[in-house]
């Protein structure tokens, strides 16, 4: 048996010991309880938040109610009918561009063919105006010329003749005129007068001088013998035909097709005659 004073001793050392560990366990296990406290808060609040966002009824899916809201508020598309409309009112819109073009080419070519018209008919004019100029001449020298006697030509005359002609063929018109001219002035005879105002006439023409030349052609015309009457009778179409009368040109060229069938010009008239 141990002595009371030990049991007592050993009595007290245990109340010590307890006291001591009721606190330190008191403590402990608050220190436990605030950390599970602490941890345990987020997944709280996690939670909290998981069940206010599941309170928002969320479309299952986004995509088509897109697609949806898209469709709804895009323009519709044109039927056929209203296609049709839109391409004959641009057919219509082209239509009308294109015939005022038209419109404007034609007043375009108008306004040429009138200016044609007009440069034609002052040319027509000027020659006119020179033939008359030289009309009284003219005509004083071939009246003394239808005085000629007849015969036949000297060496001398024909000579001159033949040099006019060649002045003529090189285009020297007005050189020749004037010595055939002197031919006529001089008397030559009538085996060549009617020679002389032929190529006078050529040369006339020419000069684009057809009043002029008309007369010389006809002058040829009054001689009873001569080689030169259908090609003078042709002559006198052309000359008039240059000069904007095509209703004498065609009447000419008649003449010439009566009164000269086998003339080399008949074919050359008659394609001229409508």
């Amino acid at each position: 048996m141990l002595p009371s004073s030990k049991i007592k001793a050993r009595g007290v050392m245990r109340l010590f010991a307890v006291a001591i560990a009721v606190p330190l366990l008191l403590y402990l296990v608050g220190c436990g309880g605030s950390s599970e406290t602490t941890t345990s808060t987020p997944t709280d609040t996690t939670a909290v938040h998981i069940d206010t966002t599941s309170t928002i009824p969320m479309p299952a899916d986004t995509t088509s109610m897109a697609a949806k809201e898209t469709t709804a508020v895009a323009p519709t598309a044109p039927t056929p009918e209203e296609m049709l409309q839109q391409e004959m009112e641009q057919l219509k819109a082209d239509n009308v561009q294109l015939k005022q073009q038209l419109d404007s080419s034609e007043q375009t070519n108008k306004d040429l063919m009138a200016k044609i018209s007009d440069l034609e008919a002052a040319q027509i004019a000027a020659q006119e105006q020179a033939a008359k100029a030289a009309e009284k001449p003219a005509s004083s020298k071939m009246t003394e010329a239808r005085a000629t006697p007849a015969g036949k030509s000297s060496p001398e005359e024909i000579e001159a003749y033949t040099s006019a002609l060649q002045m003529a063929k090189e285009r020297k018109f007005k050189d020749a005129i004037d010595q055939l001219q002197n031919l006529l002035d001089s008397g030559v005879k009538s085996d060549y007068a009617d020679n002389c105002h032929y190529w006078i006439g050529l040369c006339y023409y020419s000069l684009k001088d057809f009043k002029t030349a008309i007369e010389h052609f006809k002058e040829v015309l009054k001689f009873k013998i001569s080689e030169k009457k259908d090609d003078s009778q042709y002559m006198l179409g052309q000359c008039y035909e240059r000069m904007g009368n095509k209703k004498q040109a065609q009447a000419e060229y008649q003449k010439l097709v009566q009164l000269y069938p086998t003339s080399e010009y008949v074919k050359a008239a008659q394609a001229r005659i409508r």
